[in-house]
């Protein structure tokens, strides 16, 4: 029987205190064949010797795409790099993967069942976030919860959840590297997850959202982006709202989009700001995103003119 081929995609950037950890749970995985496509970003640290040393062992399921002296400056224009390097035709399947965080065996293996199960193109789940102090007692850890019930339009807003946790279809992945083909230039710092799944959902593709948590996502203080609860969490999003990334990064999406009436309606409405546009996406704000409490934040962003 022929077992499911999942290709993995990983971006590194001086990873080597934690890469080889994630190496060996991406490769640990169960029910799935595992081939490893990885980029390195320009490491000044020993990421690439490492990175040698286990293509050297494993040549088979390991492959090194050279980023020919071009550093993309960011994971998400990494990712974005590889995906494109990628023959799609290769593989059933397409998974992400952070450098420093570790999955448990069945994550992939889980994540194409629920695929097949829901008749779904696209997958992503929730995550346990953990901090790995140096003292024990400082150790700790919480689940980060991306479910929420289904928006029709919650992916001009966001994204599925964090992307390593996505899986998507040979369909889906083949589609999502033939739009960024022709993508122009990208907003400033983009984030490769949440325009992976506004790709898929403009085109009408199923999304599974999982509520299980197979990926240990590790914080500490090299994350471009990581985990943050409680107070915290909030001051994180208000700050990217008060920023211009958050309203340049939904405006950017168009570019990827088939825009549709709905889909334009909602962008023009965020490009004018007008009063009357502001009502509009105040009353609509459930159409936009998973949560009530990211709909509140996302109401009283646009009251305050965050978006």
């Amino acid at each position: 029987m022929t077992c499911t081929s999942v290709a993995v995609l990983l971006a590194t950037y001086n990873g080597a205190a934690h890469c080889e950890t994630q190496l060996i749970s991406l490769l640990w995985q169960r029910g799935v064949d595992v081939h490893i496509y990885v980029r390195d970003d320009g490491s000044r640290d020993a990421t690439p010797a490492i990175l040698r040393d286990w293509a050297e062992r494993h040549p088979g399921r390991f492959t090194i795409i050279d980023n020919e002296g071009v550093s993309t400056g960011s994971a998400n224009g990494n990712f974005f790099a590889l995906l494109a390097a990628i023959d799609t035709a290769r593989h059933d399947y397409v998974a992400f993967a952070d450098q420093d965080d570790v999955w448990t065996p069945d994550k992939l293996a889980r994540a194409v069942k629920r695929l097949v199960e829901e008749g779904a193109e696209g997958y992503s789940s929730d995550l346990i976030a953990y901090s790995a102090a140096a003292e024990p007692t400082a150790a700790h850890a919480w689940i980060l919860h991306k479910a929420g019930r289904p928006a029709d339009l919650d992916y001009l807003f966001q994204g599925a959840s964090a992307g390593c946790t996505y899986v998507l279809t040979r369909h889906a992945a083949a589609m999502a590297q033939a739009v960024m083909a022709t993508a122009p230039a990208f907003c400033a710092d983009p984030s490769h997850d949440w325009i992976l799944y506004a790709i898929c959902r403009s085109r009408g593709l199923k999304w599974v959202r999982d509520p299980a948590a197979e990926i240990l996502y590790r914080q500490h203080d090299g994350n471009q982006y990581g985990a943050k609860r409680g107070p915290a969490e909030l001051a994180a999003k208000l700050r990217v709202m008060r920023s211009s990334w958050y309203r340049d990064h939904i405006l950017w999406l168009r570019h990827v989009l088939i825009n549709s009436d709905s889909e334009r309606a909602v962008l023009d409405a965020v490009a004018r700001g007008a009063l009357s546009d502001r009502w509009r996406l105040i009353r609509e704000a459930g159409r936009f995103r998973r949560t009530p409490a990211y709909v509140a934040q996302l109401r009283a962003a646009i009251v305050l003119r965050m978006i």
